[in-house]
């Protein structure tokens, strides 16, 4: 389940993987929002590293809003910006959101430890993640969306 339609692990008819292949993604500069570049070229990276760009991808999408993904890929963290909604329910919010759009990654297998921090611009989230390849801290700023 690749942030590119055209890079997909092998699945069977009854939609399970047959052990699954090394995730990879096309390397990516969050900073700047573009791939990045070797000489010249575009790379691929693997395991956790291009695990922690499809989630970037994944928060960062609207759902349903681009015909190139499946309807399963995104979230729905949009619908909260301008809300007035206090903290506890936006916090709510925002962990429901963040569950729904990346456990349908086969290769997460539990997000945990959600912490939110209200910031100048917005909030941070902070969560562990839980791979098949092992544990790693993800934290992403949502923007725009206001607790009170």
């Amino acid at each position: 389940m690749s942030i590119f339609p055209f890079i997909s692990p092998e699945v069977l008819e009854s939609g399970q993987a047959s052990e699954l292949p090394m995730f990879r993604e096309y390397a990516y500069d969050f900073e700047n929002n573009r791939l990045l570049l070797r000489d010249g070229n575009t790379y691929l990276v693997e395991g956790n590293e291009a695990l922690r760009i499809w989630i970037f991808k994944a928060l960062t999408t609207e759902r349903f809003r681009y015909t190139a993904y499946d309807s399963a890929f995104g979230s729905e963290i949009h619908t909260l910006i301008g809300s007035p909604l206090n903290s506890e329910i936006v916090t709510s919010e925002l962990k429901r959101f963040v569950i729904e759009a990346l456990m349908v990654n086969p290769y997460i297998s539990e997000l945990s430890n959600f912490q939110f921090t209200r910031t100048t611009s917005g909030v941070q989230a902070e969560f562990d993640c839980t791979t098949i390849y092992g544990n790693m801290p993800i934290m992403w700023e949502v923007k725009e969306v206001r607790v009170a």
